[in-house]
């Protein structure tokens, strides 16, 4: 037999004994090679405004006193983290497993924004999970937070990690994927590193949890992470996705199954950027319309049913002027439009006063000014 057509007889065997779904996964179309250069996002100064208050200080809401300098924003729920114009790094909330940053272990709420010690050179702030990434400017990264995730997905005896300290074997990062279990870090390569918990491939098949490089990736511009999934906007302008498809985020069906290779999600086409919140994801194209997939539940999938109902097919948002960033937070989606308007739909819990509940499809959100980014329920204003 040669060895052609072992390897089909193997596959074959293989096939065989999957499921429908797992077949599915099998078969998607692989995403084409590609070509990317990210750079990392910088944002004008600005100020930062909380359209819903932080769970753990539901006094502060509007304006932030003091942050009216800050070039990035990020929110786990509970702790917020802003990075300044001089590099210096900012926090208030809920020190949760050491999520304010301060050396401090135990949980304690700070209302007001105080620094970071030690940090200088930021660039940007992600939040994964109770941790905090900071980007800095020569590519590397500082984490604190959940010990697990800030130490590189090597297990200790701590819980927290409440200093800021370097994760070893993570270089020419430009941008962080906000997740809950794991971290997906771009590289300026358009590579992706990441590192924590893998239980659904989505950071490839090497086993362990510790920090590795993400096998036959496609060149990426843009990174998201689903929680079950990882998504990317490629070079090509296509759409790619690993791991697990239960929700229909790879955009095979039936729904079901895994893959720690990326495939290519529908036929979307033109993407720049990408989002996900809670099992669903987000792809912006270039003429500015938003796209959504997976996990419907509060209407976040801008379809009008508030029903918990999955879609593995993406669909364009209704109701939308041309977008030109998008974002997401757990059940609720964002968008900014090119004159600085903000939209929210989904889950009414970050979206703020105008929605008690779930919002099906998109509003717009007042603001003090025209918006940067959004980070949960707090916004950077555009200078």
């Amino acid at each position: 037999m040669t060895l052609r057509v072992f390897a089909a007889a193997a596959a074959l065997g293989v096939l065989s004994g999957c499921s429908a779904a797992d077949r599915a996964v099998l078969a998607a179309p692989r995403c084409a090679d590609a070509d990317a250069a990210p750079q990392p996002v910088r944002h004008a100064p600005g100020r930062v405004v909380a359209v819903a208050p932080a769970f753990s200080t539901p006094e502060v809401t509007g304006l932030i006193p003091g942050w009216d300098d800050v070039v990035s924003v990020a929110s786990t729920g509970h702790t917020v983290a802003a990075v300044h114009a001089d590099g210096t790094v900012s926090v208030y909330g809920l020190g949760h497993l050491g999520s304010l940053g301060d050396g401090v272990r135990e949980r304690h709420v700070v209302t007001e924004p105080q620094p970071v010690p030690g940090i200088t050179d930021a660039v940007s702030v992600h939040p994964v999970g109770s941790a905090f990434v900071v980007v800095r400017a020569d590519g590397t990264v500082l984490m604190w937070g959940d010990a697990f995730l800030a130490n590189g997905g090597v297990r200790g005896a701590a819980q927290a990690q409440p200093s800021p300290v370097p994760v070893a074997g993570a270089s020419r990062i430009v941008d962080v994927a906000t997740g809950d279990l794991q971290v997906l870090a771009l590289r300026a390569d358009g590579q992706v590193t990441g590192w924590g918990i893998n239980l659904t491939d989505v950071l490839g098949d090497r086993q362990g949890t510790t920090v590795r490089t993400l096998r036959d990736r496609p060149g990426l511009l843009g990174i998201a992470n689903a929680g079950g999934a990882g998504i990317g906007a490629t070079g090509a302008g296509e759409v790619c996705a690993w791991g697990s498809n239960v929700h229909g985020l790879l955009g095979a069906q039936p729904r079901g199954g895994q893959t720690p290779g990326a495939v290519r999600v529908g036929a979307l086409s033109g993407i720049v950027q990408v989002a996900a919140g809670t099992d669903v994801a987000f792809a912006l194209d270039e003429a500015g319309a938003v796209w959504a997939w997976g996990r419907g539940a509060q209407g976040v999938l801008g379809d009008g049913d508030a029903s918990d109902h999955v879609s593995a097919d993406p669909r364009p948002v209704p109701g939308l002027p041309p977008i030109r960033w998008i974002g997401a937070y757990g059940l609720t989606a964002y968008a900014i439009d090119r004159d600085g308007g903000l939209w929210a739909w989904g889950s009414g819990l970050v979206v703020g006063e105008l929605a008690a509940g779930a919002v099906t499809a998109p509003i717009r959100i007042d603001l003090p000014g025209p918006a940067a980014m959004v980070s949960g329920n707090h916004v950077l204003l555009a200078d």
